[in-house]
């Protein structure tokens, strides 16, 4: 109802702007019967007796100035009326239509008609006039920017209030006298500059005493420049840091002793040059972080070497200072979320308010005999009341008896990767895997082992956040473990994700980017897997910490026992390092033709490979049941879901409700077993990234021959009965398979070979059927598979 009359309305003001400009141009040509047809002439016809006479008095009364509310009501319709329904928009376009009228009188009256011109000249005076022109201005404001309007009329009332305040604020911290010094010199340097330039500019020369202050700076790096020489294209300070055996004291190098006992986390300037557009070299000045670094093989030249090259993430970064809300801001959210429970007869109070980096949680005490559901039961009402902040309500929290109402803060601050590596919490941790997840919901650093999870599966929408989260996960690994203590095996199917690592010494096997390749490297960390499993079982331990614990003190005869399975492994040394396995954009290579074969390795190692030290990690940004399978949920118990689209997404990949109303941008939730902690995810830019990889690229990169070989020769035949293709033979025109010769009298009668005919017709599995036809092609019997079309046959087999 209400939008049917805004569009009278606005119809109706564009029929009067036509009306008002044809008035006004045609003004002088346009007749004006009115004295004929209150005489009741018969002279003139119908046109001209009625309709010219009503041009006329709309234009008498309006004028050309009618045309400014119809084009401003027309776009207030379309952006902001059209989207709501209330009663009170109908009244809007009075209070504009008097608005311009009051206005184009003051400041244009000839786009007025002469009527009401001398309608509001006659019978009002000036300020009258202006009064009313005020009163419609600020009703029409406060009608349709009814919110905006409320808050910049608190802000005004409130930034007059502190007026006196600050006044007498500056009163007391400058002094008359400082202030009349003040303006007395200014006033002089005024004039000297003004006699100075003056005469200059009147015989046509510039000054050149004073000049931009970017040409200064550029001058002065100039003069500088062959002092920086010596130190152009310097590395960034690196620090050394070995964790012995014996708890002896860390040696750190090349850092003064006396740097590193002062600051936990130092900073070294790197000085770099680059060309100007002047032809000046401009220095560049960027900040550099040092991490220290637990190292768990003493004594090893290569590990020295790899921690000394381990950099800083920072190069040239501007870090972005927020600033944060006072306690007035929170007070204000207390007081609505109060007054909304109030409403629904909810008895709670809000007792604490826990400040966290992107969300505030406040804590709400139930008053005797309130249920929790009730509370859930008005998240939406909350939501609403917060002016639609996505609140989520926590409950129950650890170690209280409150429940949590997470409340997005405004603005948000932004939580670098190089502070999380910097903190405490990372440097000391002696975990095997440590990965910086960032920060929880109260501001707390967030480190957690990826061997103990030990797989994990990533899901989230585009832009959420997913994949400078993964990179954040692999840059905290690279910076606490070295190639002789970790592997990595990296597959990205987008072949861009992971193209910044492509140099890195840890990995086993060039970056896979395509479906058939991730397939046979799976398949090659399977029998890794089992290889490493017969290992352990020969030294009588349960995972590879104990095995290369054990190693140190191993005897030659154990030695010997274990020797026969690094012979054609392609592995340098006996000890193993922890191979992880990350997986981008899983959903592209679970729905390729080698998807089965995918998702059945990818199971088999999510059930038995955390003890061989081999762990996944598997991003998504399609969290469906086609692609999350419910083997692959039972095998990944820790899950980290970004924002998703949908509750039934959320569902999937966390088996509740809640992540369709995260923040994004790094905001997640992580699930590991039961429990369920909202983090942000910290923020690594692929400059920084870069950065590191680069140094780290200077080592040897050595990939497993093994793995190299597997992969070059398509992966091992298995030996079971028609598993991939284990029984064909190719160099003899004999087959094991006692229905071969069958099958090619079928496929010789029928011209045609596929599959599911050799299936129906020799009433046999579809994969021994599909292997039949591979052998027939591989003798040159049938030609490639065509799609969907059955396959051409070429010739007869010799053995017919």
């Amino acid at each position: 109802m209400i939008s049917k009359i805004l569009k009278t309305q606005l119809l109706s003001l564009f029929v009067i702007t036509l009306i008002a400009f044809y008035a006004y141009y045609f003004s002088e040509v346009l007749p004006d019967n009115f004295f004929l047809i209150s005489s009741g002439s018969s002279e003139i016809n119908f046109f001209s007796y009625y309709v010219t006479t009503f041009i006329a008095l709309v234009g008498y009364y309006t004028g050309p100035w009618i045309f400014l509310p119809f084009f401003f009501f027309g776009l207030l319709y379309t952006f902001v009326l059209s989207k709501r329904d209330s009663l009170l928009d109908s009244f809007n376009v009075l209070t504009l239509v008097g608005s311009f009228l009051f206005m184009t009188y003051f400041i244009y009256p000839d786009f007025m008609g002469a009527g009401i011109f001398h309608v509001l000249e006659d019978n009002f005076s000036g300020m009258m006039l202006f009064l009313c022109s005020a009163f419609c201005l600020v009703g029409f404001l406060a009608g349709s920017f009814r919110e905006s309007f409320r808050d910049s009329i608190l802000s005004l009332i409130n930034f007059f209030k502190g007026v006196p305040e600050k006044l007498a604020h500056a009163s007391t911290q400058i002094s008359p006298s400082e202030l009349n010094n003040k303006i007395q010199n200014k006033s002089e340097s005024l004039i000297s500059r003004v006699k100075t330039k003056v005469p200059l500019l009147l015989k046509g020369e510039e000054s050149d005493d004073r000049k931009p202050s970017f040409v200064q700076s550029m001058e002065q790096v100039n003069q500088s420049a062959p002092e920086e020489k010596e130190k152009k294209d310097k590395v960034p300070h690196f620090a050394k840091f070995f964790q012995k055996q014996n708890n002896e004291v860390e040696d750190v190098s090349p850092i003064d002793d006396s740097e590193s006992d002062k600051e936990p986390v130092s900073h070294s300037v790197i000085n770099t040059e680059k060309t100007a557009p002047g032809g000046g070299a401009v220095r560049m000045v960027s900040s550099a972080s040092r991490f220290k670094l637990k190292n768990s093989m003493a004594g090893s030249e290569e590990e020295s070497e790899y921690y000394s090259m381990v950099t800083t993430l920072s190069k040239q970064k501007k870090v972005k200072k927020v600033t944060h809300p006072d306690d007035k801001y929170f007070d204000e959210i207390t007081e609505i979320i109060e007054e909304k429970l109030a409403e629904f007869k909810i008895d709670g109070v809000i007792i604490n308010v826990l400040k966290g980096p992107v969300v505030d949680t406040f804590e709400l005490e139930l008053g005797s005999g309130i249920k929790v559901s009730k509370v859930a039961g008005v998240t939406e009402d909350l939501s609403m009341a917060l002016y639609g902040a996505p609140i989520r309500i926590v409950y129950p929290m650890k170690g209280r008896t409150t429940i949590g109402i997470e409340v997005p803060r405004n603005p948000r601050e932004i939580i670098y990767l190089d502070e999380v590596l910097g903190s405490q919490e990372f440097k000391n941790a002696s975990t095997m895997l440590p990965v910086a997840m960032g920060k929880d919901a109260y501001g707390e650093t967030y480190v957690v082992d990826l061997a103990a999870m030990p797989h994990m599966l990533v899901a989230g929408a585009t832009g959420a956040g997913k994949s400078v989260f993964i990179n954040s996960l692999i840059v905290s690994l690279l910076v606490k473990k070295s190639p002789r203590q970790m592997k990595l095996l990296l597959i990205d199917p987008k072949q861009l994700e992971f193209a910044v690592y492509a140099k890195l010494p840890h990995l086993t096997m060039p970056v896979v980017t395509d479906a058939k390749t991730a397939s046979i490297a799976l398949l090659w960390a399977v029998q890794e897997m089992d290889r490493r499993y017969s290992i352990l079982k020969e030294f009588g331990v349960r995972n590879i910490a104990g095995f290369n614990e054990k190693l140190k003190t191993a005897g030659p005869a154990m030695i010997a026992k274990i020797h026969q399975y690094y012979e054609d492994s392609g592995a340098d040394e006996y000890e193993l390092p922890c191979l992880v396995i990350v997986v981008d954009e899983f959903a592209d290579l679970i729905l390729t033709k080698a998807g089965k074969e995918i998702e059945l390795n990818i199971a088999r190692l999510a059930a038995k490979a955390r003890a061989a030290g081999v762990h996944l990690v598997l991003a998504t940004q399609r969290p469906s049941v086609d692609v999350i399978t419910g083997v692959i949920k039972s095998n990944f118990p820790t899950r980290v879901s970004f924002r998703v689209t949908s509750s039934t997404d959320s569902r999937t990949i966390l088996d509740k409700m809640g992540a369709e109303k995260l923040l994004g941008k790094g905001d997640m939730l992580y699930k590991r077993g039961v429990e369920m902690t909202r983090v942000h995810s910290s923020f690594v830019d692929e400059t920084e990234i870069e950065v590191l990889t680069d140094e780290l690229s200077k080592l040897p990169q050595s990939y497993n021959e093994n793995a190299i070989e597997f992969l070059e020769n398509g992966g091992e035949i298995e030996t079971d009965d028609y598993t991939y293709g284990s029984h064909v033979t190719s160099s003899d025109d004999k087959s094991n398979d006692e229905m071969y010769g069958q099958a090619i009298k079928i496929v010789m009668e029928s011209r045609s070979a596929s599959a599911s005919m050799l299936q129906r017709r020799l009433r046999i599995g579809y994969n021994r059927a599909a292997n039949l036809i591979e052998e027939m092609e591989s003798k040159g019997i049938v030609g490639p598979a065509q799609g969907s079309k059955p396959r051409k046959v070429l010739s007869a087999s010799d053995g017919l």
